[in-house]
């Protein structure tokens, strides 16, 4: 056998065998592809029904995340939209703002026997719960939950603020940060005190930064929920940074 016909025998040899790796490990990845259990959609509907969504909207919105697409409650440019829409104050116990595809966010005021301290400022989409305070001669301490939820992500942390009358907020500490998330996985990346104590041109500030990935690994996202601390009021929003 001459020369040529053994180098024509192993180049066909090795063309035959990348290509069974390359169809097995197709094969393979195909095999693997990561799926929603119907338990996880199911869990997700739920969650938008909570929050006063239709069924048929619900399934919608469900199908919109379980394909990789950001619905219009969790987009900057769409929540801006609504900027002026996006407070509330204590004669309001809740308000929902809805957004063209149906989807929602809920800001809320909830009080348990103490005088009112807490507003959503700005389009934060954000709330806060004061749960406790205790109060002197010029001074108010209050234990309060910063909370955003759009049905995709709940986010909330407990933080301890403290106003002077006549002086500057702080925020004393941070704690109990949590997430639920159902149709993506979630990594922590800060939570933190940035400012602990208000300034005559700046809020204290407390910050929860957590990363979001679709489980299907379509993109990653990142959000902070902010508290800030300021002129003996105390309220929340979410940054897209």
């Amino acid at each position: 056998m001459t020369n040529s016909k053994i180098a024509s025998k192993i180049i066909a040899t090795l063309f035959m065998s990348s290509l069974f790796f390359f169809f097995s490990t197709l094969s393979s990845h195909a095999s693997e592809k990561a799926e929603f259990t119907k338990e996880e959609l199911q869990q997700q509907k739920d969650n938008f029904i909570k929050l006063g969504i239709d069924d048929e909207t619900a399934e919608e919105l469900v199908q919109k995340v379980a394909n990789g697409e950001l619905l219009d409650a969790q987009k900057e440019t769409e929540v801006a939209k609504h900027e002026d829409d996006l407070t509330i104050d204590t004669d309001l116990e809740e308000k929902y703002i809805e957004f063209d595809d149906g989807s929602r966010i809920q800001l809320s005021i909830e009080e348990e026997d103490v005088e009112p301290l807490i507003v959503p400022y700005d389009y934060a989409t954000g709330t806060v719960k004061n749960n406790s305070c205790t109060s002197g001669s010029g001074y108010r301490n209050c234990n309060v939950t910063a909370r955003y939820n759009d049905g995709i992500w709940n986010i909330r942390f407990n933080a301890k603020v403290s106003s002077v009358q006549g002086g500057y907020d702080s925020i004393t500490s941070i704690s109990k940060q949590a997430v639920d998330a159902v149709l993506y996985s979630v990594t922590e990346k800060k939570f933190k005190i940035l400012k602990s104590k208000e300034t005559s041109s700046a809020a204290a500030k407390a910050e929860y930064t957590n990363q979001f990935t679709h489980k299907l690994g379509l993109y990653t996202v990142s959000r902070s929920l902010t508290l800030y601390a300021q002129k003996d009021k105390t309220f929340a929003r979410l940054n897209y940074y």
